[in-house]
């Protein structure tokens, strides 16, 4: 009887093990940011989120590495863009960003309060992060360009 009672039990744990979902982890392995704007105040950053906000539309900044910013992504709504999310890409069209030495909840633009996220577990937007506070105190690319266009 016990052998019968072990091989239930056996035939048990295999089909429970046979459930079990395979779980990947793929993280994305490339932002790609096509336009960046610095703004001076936080404040100023804000305020082009009351509209937004006004109209009843979520709204938030994020924050990381004293970093404050407000990525626009493109919409994985046509087949080369979701193929490029599906490779790991991820697509902005642009980030608007500014310094904010210290994370606070939100940031008050006129009468409005725009809530803050402080995404510091994040990995990838911590980089981004870094990357946008590399950029701001170098002259940008875009200026660059400018620069040569009107020699």
């Amino acid at each position: 009887m016990q052998s019968v009672v072990d091989n239930i039990n056996k035939s048990e744990a295999t089909t429970s093990l046979s459930r079990l979902v395979k779980i990947s982890y793929d993280p994305y392995n490339e932002v790609v940011i096509k336009e960046y704007t610095y703004y001076p105040k936080p404040e100023a950053l804000a305020a082009t989120l009351t509209h937004c906000i006004q109209m009843g539309q979520p709204a938030v900044i994020l924050w990381c590495e004293g970093v404050a910013f407000i990525p626009l992504a493109l919409p994985p709504d046509t087949d080369v863009v979701a193929k490029e999310y599906l490779s790991g890409k991820i697509i902005w069209s642009s980030v608007m960003f500014t310094f904010m030495p210290n994370y606070q909840s939100n940031i008050k633009a006129g009468v409005i309060e725009v809530p803050v996220i402080d995404i510091t577990p994040n990995e990838t937007l911590r980089q981004v992060a870094l990357w946008l506070k590399e950029k701001a105190t170098q002259p940008s690319e875009q200026q660059n360009s400018l620069n040569r266009s009107r020699k």
